[in-house]
């Protein structure tokens, strides 16, 4: 921490009365055997409907990944953050700020250190009926300044504070390791795994030890905190899955020196994204509210409830979860996908707008779950930009319709799709690197 979801039957010809019995019997049994047959489908379905979630192309989403760290929160400031952000912590185990009634922010507990008085405070905390999504344990103890214990420390802290989190059905989350530091900020300890003396740089061998010394005692996840940019971030979660083979949460990050805002919101933008589109990251919280020292990364203003363009942006990010459907018609933001591969996304150059979405290679991908409304034949108008280049629409691997970009800058193309009633993924397919996309409008003929 830097501080602060017919039945066919022979007509019946004059038969006799045991005739129709014979009959009725075997039609009731054959009906009998078609609901069973079709009960577990219809069932399958009706789970499947009600797990989607259908919102408007216009609607922010409220992220369950999406946190913020903050000593300090006004029930104005919850107001603004609340609509995309669902959970906070305050590095305490009990929160000295709560938002207003109706608004739905959930706070998460830490037990920062190992000591007695932070446990005792987490105790009563959960006995009074508080029920989190988890418990967090330990911030930065690899750190000076921070929580600063050893490996062996840190698992006997985190055995306690999980024998405290069990016992309300919680989970526990951490230690939350700072990814590296200075020697002289580091935390020296005997390895149980080098066999000597080990002064702790980077958070792998601290993990490492620190899993050793928990022995059968079960580490659901990971945690770490990255300050640098982008490439350190993308790195971490990839290395971290790799060593650890667990879920991760990022419980502090943003890059902390930026040569200007416009490098600073398009950091926010696409770490953000990242988080929230990678499958082995279950939380994320960005660093801070408001920082003292470094205007640069807050999300607020001094005054209460008066975001910053990184808060307005923060709140606004895009949710790709599976589940989650966009109704149509209407204007659909490129950056609102569910999966993509060969694409990044960035603040966007068009006169207007938020995000947009640009191929990184050829053969570049994205996908959009949509909600028809009504089925039949569609418009589709695409804003793309300035280099030249098909974009093919798909179903199911079967193509729908293509469009061309002319290289004319950002322009409007157009073409017609028939789209059937319900839930479905739509591919974009698009031909060439450098090619961008700001929206797809749908609207029915």
């Amino acid at each position: 921490m830097r501080n602060c979801t017919t039945e066919e039957t022979a007509p019946i010809t004059s038969p006799t009365i045991a005739t129709v019995a014979r009959r009725s019997r075997r039609s009731a049994a054959m009906l009998l055997l078609a609901m069973i047959v079709a009960t577990p489908a219809i069932a399958q379905d009706a789970q499947k409907a009600s797990a989607e979630r259908i919102v408007d192309c216009e609607a922010t989403v409220q992220s369950h990944k999406r946190g913020l760290c903050a000593n300090q929160l006004s029930a104005d400031d919850f107001r603004e953050i609340a609509p995309g952000v669902s959970w906070w912590y305050n590095w305490h185990y009990s929160p000295s700020d709560l938002p207003p009634q109706g608004v739905n922010v959930e706070f998460v507990p830490m037990v920062w250190g190992g000591d007695a008085e932070r446990l005792g405070g987490l105790k009563s905390y959960l006995a009074a009926g508080h029920k989190p999504r988890a418990v967090l344990a330990l911030n930065e103890p690899n750190l000076k300044g921070q929580a600063f214990i050893t490996p062996k420390e840190s698992a006997d802290a985190y055995k306690r504070i999980k024998a405290v989190a069990d016992q309300h059905k919680l989970r526990t989350i951490g230690p939350h390791m700072a990814l590296g530091s200075s020697t002289g900020d580091s935390i020296k300890a005997f390895d149980p795994i080098e066999k000597k003396d080990v002064t702790y740089t980077f958070m792998v061998p601290f993990l490492k030890a620190f899993l050793h010394h928990m022995g059968k005692v079960d580490v659901e996840a990971t945690a770490f905190h990255s300050y640098g940019h982008l490439g350190e971030m993308r790195w971490a979660i990839g290395m971290m899955h790799d060593e650890f083979k667990r879920p991760m949460w990022i419980t502090e990050y943003a890059q902390w020196s930026t040569p200007n805002s416009a490098a600073a919101l398009t950091y926010l933008v696409q770490s953000t994204d990242l988080l929230e589109r990678s499958q082995h990251v279950e939380a994320y919280a960005w660093f801070k509210e408001r920082v003292g020292d470094n205007q640069s990364i807050s999300l607020f203003r001094k005054g209460s409830g008066e975001l910053t363009a990184l808060g307005e942006a923060y709140v606004a990010m895009p949710v790709h979860d599976a589940d989650l459907y966009y109704r149509l018609p209407g204007r659909l933001q490129a950056e609102r996908y569910v999966t993509m591969d060969k694409m990044e996304i960035a603040p966007t150059t068009d006169a207007d707008g938020f995000l947009e979405m640009a191929t990184t290679a050829t053969g570049a991908t994205i996908n959009y779950n949509v909600h028809v409304t009504t089925a039949g034949d569609y418009r589709v108008r695409l804003r793309v930009g300035d280099t030249t280049g098909k974009i093919s629409i798909g179903k199911n691997g079967e193509s729908l319709a293509d469009v061309t970009a002319d290289g004319s800058g950002w322009r409007d193309v157009e073409t017609t799709v028939q789209l059937p009633q319900g839930s479905q993924t739509l591919q974009l397919q698009l031909e060439k690197q450098g090619q961008t996309l700001n929206w797809i409008e749908f609207t029915q003929r």
